[in-house]
């Protein structure tokens, strides 16, 4: 496998599940031409890799790190181990979450935006928080970004949304087939439990990024 191979693997890890036009349109990049280097139609070369690095806002070497291997005279035979590339999955934002007293919130309000997370969950999604009832773990204005589809983790966040409709972040101290034991993620309210039959939706929160990681 040359090196405009290795880049063309890197490049497909990259896009993931999601359609060659639908990652093309995210990056304002041109589709036929990213469908000819998938497809081995035109070489993926030095230039042309460090131009998708630039526009998709990758770590530089992302897709140009074989070329590196080959200059240094390492071996660019494929063996099973890590991705060429580190996981990355943009996680729509789905609204704003405005905090009640209590910490929890009803309906989301609407917003645009993206943030890039290292996920490789498909369904990762994001939420903006717009309060301070969760301070100081989750500020006014920050984004939680969370992955439906990974296993809960005791002792971490969690997106809990009631079969009330209500929703809230809580730690998660335990969860089996009857309850779901949660605590505040602040000192202010401390633990509670709920049964099963309560809740409609549990997902692990996967990170908490700053405004400044919001992308339009």
């Amino acid at each position: 496998m040359n090196i405009s191979q290795l880049r063309v693997e890197a490049l497909r890890a990259l896009i993931g599940d999601l359609r060659t036009k639908e990652f093309a349109d995210r990056y304002n990049l041109d589709a036929s031409y990213l469908s000819q280097l998938l497809n081995g139609h035109r070489p993926l070369g030095d230039k042309a890799a460090k131009n998708l690095e630039d526009k998709i806002g990758l770590p530089g070497g992302t897709l140009l790190m074989p070329a590196h291997a080959a200059q240094e005279g390492t071996s660019l035979e494929i063996k099973p181990g890590p991705s060429l590339s580190t996981p990355f999955r943009w996680a729509h934002i789905q609204g704003i979450a405005q905090l009640k007293q209590d910490g929890s919130w009803d309906e989301l309000t609407p917003m645009t935006g993206w943030v890039e997370t290292p996920s490789t969950d498909a369904s990762v999604y994001s939420l903006r928080i717009k309060g301070d009832a969760l301070a100081p773990a989750i500020r006014n204005g920050w984004v939680v970004w969370c992955e439906p589809h990974h296993r809960l983790v005791p002792g971490e966040y969690v997106v809990v949304k009631l079969a009330s409709g209500e929703s809230l972040i809580k730690e998660l101290l335990y969860e089996n087939a009857e309850e779901v034991s949660l605590m505040s993620v602040n000192d202010t309210f401390g633990r509670t439990t709920l049964h099963r039959s309560e809740i409609s939706t549990i997902h692990y929160v996967g990170g908490i990024v700053p405004p400044s990681q919001i992308k339009a």
